[in-house]
């Protein structure tokens, strides 16, 4: 995962942050095949109790978006994209994270940390924002996929809307498996109020839009 002292920052958002928090290398493996893992791969709503650790959260948000090298000061990312011009953005509500204090972050893959972007507890919030799921409320931390689409619109202009949606349906994917590699817990959320996701998120519901909620924890 090492970089270049240069990258165009169009690929992936930066913040100033509160704090930083670096996460572990993520496993080069797991004890489940591929084949295992999209067979069993399934939609899970209940979560346990018990915080997720930093090595998990490692592990789903590299395999989800992470940077698995370089062209140059290319990025090339563990998920396809069209034109490889990487559209999706991974934001992070933490309520019951091992080494990670309660609030919102933003993923940065380029050195694979949390940004905290805002203290405090939003899985309630999330919850109601999710149309009063209460599943997503009981989890201790949950991934939120947005797309910005200027990025892929760059280069495809009005057929970015088709490709944007194709990138962050295979990072969904992604989620998917890693968790059931792991033997953890998630679920996609796709019904969601846009405008006041993008107000907890604070991002302006035109050039970046949310596409999913994924609430994440171990399995009951």
């Amino acid at each position: 995962m090492d970089s270049p002292d240069t990258a165009w920052p169009g690929f992936f958002k930066q913040y100033d942050c509160l704090e930083h928090v670096e996460l572990p290398e993520p496993p080069g493996q797991s004890g489940v095949d591929v084949f295992s893992a999209i067979r069993m791969r399934k939609s899970r709503r209940s979560y346990s109790s018990e915080p997720l650790d930093l090595h998990e959260v490692s592990a789903i948000l590299y395999y989800a978006v992470g940077i698995r090298g370089w062209d140059g000061s290319w990025p090339l990312r563990v998920y396809p994209s069209a034109g490889g011009l990487q559209p999706v953005e991974v934001y992070l509500a933490v309520d019951r994270i091992d080494g990670a204090e309660c609030g919102l972050y933003h993923y940065n893959p380029l050195n694979h940390s949390l940004c905290l972007l805002r203290n405090g507890r939003y899985m309630n919030t999330l919850s109601v924002i999710a149309l009063g799921q209460d599943h997503v409320a009981e989890a201790p931390a949950a991934l939120v996929i947005t797309a910005v689409y200027s990025r892929t619109a760059s280069k495809y202009a009005a057929r970015s809307y088709r490709y944007v949606h194709l990138d962050a349906g295979t990072v969904v994917q992604n989620v998917y498996l890693a968790a059931e590699a792991m033997g953890l817990a998630t679920v996609v959320v796709g019904a969601f109020y846009d405008e006041k996701l993008c107000r907890l998120l604070g991002i302006d519901c035109y050039n970046e839009i949310p596409v999913a909620i994924m609430p994440i924890g171990k399995r009951l």
